[in-house]
């Protein structure tokens, strides 16, 4: 999978862990209005940051591919500045870096040779917005509509106590279309998991896993997690860059 590939993904999937968690019995809880605690809340954050991190390992022809991987580092001060920067392995041994800033309606990215300049880029436009709080719950909500809701169940980890919306999805929720022709007519099979902390109703993570599997030739796995961290802490910061400086 190319680098395009990796950026539709980041950008489409947007994403827990387990361990160490005590699952309760499953609890009584309205989805709609677990959601639209969770939208207040977002909604009145001045910041936070999120992390996504994404790794694919397949096989094609009996041919092993070490997969690749990526990470996304957002950082969002309301109400429309956001900073991010991308790190690529495409399992060649080189990793790929970019940065950028959208500051309102200006974007600029950090050119490795010239430094910052003013540009327009309407795709990773469109990403940034999708980790602001009214793209974050246009995610959540369409995670609904587009998968099958198994559960909602209530999690301790690590203290904190926190409500988990696990999806189940197949193939009918896949476009099968954007995978390689070798997966087009493979068993699907996934989860999707939605923390949302019960205390503020803040999300907390996302996690999706799926597997593909036509035969032991032809089969691949991806996971992808999303975390959120430092809501409404004071030191981040996002200022319009100088042109021309190479500093992030």
């Amino acid at each position: 999978m190319g680098r395009k590939l990796i950026l539709c993904i980041l950008f489409l999937v947007a994403v827990g862990l387990t361990t160490n968690s005590i699952y309760a019995q499953e609890s009584s809880v309205d989805y709609k209005q677990l959601v639209a605690k969770c939208s207040e809340a977002i909604k009145q954050a001045k910041s936070y940051c999120a992390k996504m991190e994404y790794k694919n390992s397949f096989t094609i022809n009996s041919q092993e591919n070490k997969g690749n991987s990526a990470e996304l580092h957002i950082v969002f001060i309301s109400p429309d500045r956001f900073k991010i920067e991308q790190v690529i392995d495409e399992g060649k041994d080189e990793n790929l870096w970019d940065g950028w800033i959208l500051i309102g309606n200006d974007y600029y990215v950090l050119n490795a040779a010239f430094g910052w300049e003013k540009g327009d880029d309407e795709n990773r436009i469109s990403m940034c917005k999708a980790y602001s709080p009214e793209g974050i719950i246009r995610q959540l909500e369409g995670i609904e509509k587009t998968y099958k809701r198994d559960s909602i169940r209530l999690v301790t980890k690590d203290g904190i106590e926190c409500f988990v919306i696990k999806y189940l999805f197949g193939k009918e929720s896949v476009d099968m279309k954007s995978l390689p022709p070798e997966f087009i007519d493979s068993k699907v099979s996934g989860t999707y998991e939605i923390w949302i902390n019960k205390n503020n109703y803040l999300p907390l993570k996302q996690s999706e896993e799926a597997s593909y599997y036509l035969n032991e030739q032809n089969k691949a796995t991806s996971s992808t997690n999303l975390s959120y961290s430092s809501y409404g802490e004071n030191k981040i910061k996002i200022d319009k860059p100088a042109l021309g400086s190479k500093t992030f």
